[in-house]
């Protein structure tokens, strides 16, 4: 297994979906550098009118960016089969009008035939698990259209702006240390 960026091995985190009864694995996108343009297209194509994203080109350095296992950013990747079907990553500052604001939760993505699996909420409890592991107080997160779905995981709404010309929910959960 590649080591991360910062050098240290990656854990591997299985996951077992019950609703599919297949086995999903979690890993750090620092072990799957391959798969960086594939999630790079994913995040591109789900989100570029929403944020006006520029290019292919730019999500892929982004992403390169988050190739770390013990410091903010990084990246999961869920597999099945050895294939990416989702991404969710840990970020600092995501929200350009909220500095204030430290540490994300973002860039939740489970490919459309695997929705509605278990597999967004196993990768948003890994990334918690891992923001918790790395001393992180209070977990950040922004969203036009899935309030509910984080709600049922605990987060709370505590601000809603208006971002890239729409209106959003800034969402926090406690890291309970």
């Amino acid at each position: 297994m590649p080591a991360g960026r910062d050098g240290l091995q990656p854990p591997l985190i299985s996951v077992f979906i019950q609703k599919m009864n297949e086995s999903v694995v979690i890993e750090y996108l620092a072990s799957h550098p391959q798969f960086i343009p594939v999630i790079a297209s994913w995040v591109f194509d789900y989100w570029k009118k929403m944020y006006r994203l520029k290019s292919l080109e730019e999500q892929i350095e982004k992403i390169s960016e988050r190739l770390n296992t013990k410091r903010f950013p990084l990246t999961f990747v869920a597999l099945q089969d050895s294939l990416p079907i989702g991404t969710a990553s840990l970020k600092i500052q995501e929200m350009t009008t909220h500095k204030h604001l430290y540490h994300w939760l973002g860039t939740v993505y489970v490919v459309p035939e695997n929705r509605n699996k278990g597999i967004g909420s196993a990768l948003v409890k890994r990334a918690e698990m891992k923001a918790k592991e790395l001393g992180v107080k209070t977990l950040y997160l922004h969203t036009p259209d899935k309030e509910r779905f984080y709600l049922k995981r605990g987060w709370e709404p505590i601000e809603r702006p208006v971002y890239f010309d729409m209106p959003v929910v800034i969402m926090k959960k406690e890291m309970l240390v």
